[in-house]
């Protein structure tokens, strides 16, 4: 849905110009929302605007509308081009620095004329920041190795951006006269969490690519996409399909690995001659090889989701009925723990609360088996934040860090082992607090905190969400050492959110992962015993 997309970034970029004139904080706000709702729709823009549904959403006022009808009928919004004046174009490169604000970012422009990320680099670098109000040189370092990491990430992107771009790109190729056949290949095919190129396998001749607009470069023909990612085409013949395909695949040490790779047309001959067993490609970067891999059909219910309860977008008898039409039989809410005030975290009176619409969603719902769990914030010292007789009114735990996450790596490992120490856990949330493309993990002992884990028989999540992805798929296998069990939680905070769940599945399968190392591959009664057993 393209027309969402490009609106939803419009309406960003416009609340973000807004604020940095100091324009009515009313304005800003409503243009920021209205960029998420309508980044979430499931409809296409269009569609809405011909069937007039697009009236009838929360929180697309008629002035929203309006933009919405503009930018449908021309495909630009002139409001942006007035909110654009008197500012250089680079000055939207700095929102891309994690930890800068509108604010901030009018402070540097203001006092230092800075409006491109060279410029804040080399002021960093000259140590300009560190005078003015609310910066200081910690902040300028922090700034610093944000920048450094943002020009590192460049042209790189999330696994679902990657997949949403080779369906529009995969399309395209494949209606050019004179292509045969189109396959993805590469870090896509792969299933890599972060993807740096759009990679195609493409039976046909490089003049069809070049008349196409793609370029020679080296073994590939390259182009830029409409996002600006890098799409390359390898080209193949049906006589060597397969050899190129599985060379294109990669990774390139796995291939090394296998020797010489004679001409076939598919890639189970590759694997034929070089008598083994075929190896799926998302298992190519471990080399890890399984008949029975874990697939989306054997997930039979999910955990780890957030209701309106909390910060979730959707209420909790919305979810109990998705996860229903998903086939799941059951579901586990796990909403923010009181502690999370940011995001209406429940003080205790509202988890009782909570228990009771649990109990009646459950009436209506009777196929899909509701757990009731909370997300509990695990505090500095390791402690969760409700009182050891009150975590007994939950089916199950998940204790994360949210706050405090810069703590030294002895501090934080030993806050760590005390939530896995306690008795309430079930499982360890989001565990290195990473956000892919956007946060490095909190430094912790892997190793410690693993055989904690394991001497405790607690469980750690595989959060599935694709920013997140957290275990790291490359840990797995230490985990599988330690016979430590996994859940697959899809971290939902939407109906949406519950297909994120194929990420992590995918993420397993990287690492070999059968369903019998997966938790949540158990039936409704299976998994119910497996809870009640730690409670």
């Amino acid at each position: 849905m393209r027309n969402n997309e490009a609106l939803s970034a419009i309406l960003a970029q416009m609340a973000f110009l807004a604020e940095l004139k100091d324009e009515n904080p009313f304005k800003v706000r409503a243009l920021a929302n209205a960029g998420n709702i309508i980044s979430e729709l499931p409809k296409d823009l269009a569609d809405l605007q011909a069937s007039g549904e697009i009236k009838k959403i929360p929180g697309i006022g008629k002035g929203t509308q309006a933009l919405v009808k503009e930018f449908l009928e021309t495909g630009i919004v002139t409001e942006l081009s007035a909110l654009n004046e008197g500012l250089p174009a680079t000055i939207l490169e700095l929102r891309e620095v994690r930890g800068l604000g509108p604010k901030k970012i009018k402070q540097l422009y203001d006092a230092l004329g800075i409006a491109s990320l060279a410029e804040l680099e080399y002021a960093c670098e000259e140590s300009r920041l560190v005078d003015l109000k609310g910066f200081g040189e910690k902040t300028q370092a922090s700034v610093l190795k944000n920048i450094k990491s943002l020009m590192g990430n460049k042209g790189k992107v999330i696994l679902p951006v990657a997949l949403q771009e080779a369906e529009d790109e995969g399309e395209a190729l494949a209606k050019l006269k004179g292509v045969k056949r189109v396959e993805q290949t590469g870090e896509l095919r792969r299933h890599n969490e972060i993807v740096s190129s759009i990679d195609f396998l493409v039976e046909a001749s490089g003049e069809v690519l070049e008349k196409a607009g793609f370029k020679e470069e080296g073994a590939a023909f390259t182009k830029r996409s409409e996002r600006g990612l890098t799409v390359r085409a390898f080209t193949a013949s049906a006589k060597d399909f397969g050899s190129r395909w599985l060379e294109t695949t990669g990774p390139a040490e796995y291939v090394k690995l296998l020797g010489p790779i004679s001409v076939a047309a598919s890639e189970a001959e590759v694997f034929a001659q070089k008598k083994k067993t075929f190896l799926q490609p998302e298992c190519r970067d471990l080399g890890i090889a399984e008949d029975d891999l874990i697939e989306e059909k054997d997930i039979r219910g999910v955990f780890h989701l957030h209701t309106t309860w909390s910060d979730g977008k959707n209420s909790l008898e919305e979810m109990a009925q998705a996860a229903g039409e998903l086939g799941y039989e059951y579901l586990g809410v796990s909403d923010h723990s009181q502690t999370a005030f940011y995001a209406h975290g429940l003080d205790e009176k509202r988890v009782l609360e909570q228990k009771k619409e649990i109990e009646a969603a459950q009436k209506k719902f009777p196929k899909v088996r509701i757990f009731h769990g909370i997300e509990s914030d695990i505090l500095s010292d390791g402690s969760l934040d409700y009182p050891p007789e009150f975590l007994k009114n939950f089916d199950f735990v998940i204790a994360s860090v949210h706050g405090q996450m810069k703590m030294n790596r002895a501090d934080m490992t030993r806050r760590i082992c005390g939530a896995l120490r306690n008795p309430a856990t079930t499982w360890l949330g989001h565990w290195t607090g990473r956000l892919l493309l956007g946060r490095e993990g909190f430094d912790f002992d892997l190793d410690e905190v693993l055989q904690c884990a394991s001497d405790e028989g607690k469980s750690i999540e595989l959060n599935a969400n694709p920013y997140r992805l957290d275990v790291d798929w490359r840990i797995l296998p230490r985990l599988t050492e330690l016979d430590i069990p996994i859940g697959i939680h899809p971290d939902a905070h939407s109906v949406g959110g519950l297909a994120d769940t194929r990420f992590g599945v995918w993420m397993a399968r990287k690492a070999g992962y059968t369903p019998a190392q997966v938790l949540n591959t158990k039936g409704a009664e299976e998994m119910e015993k497996w809870l009640r057993d730690r409670r």
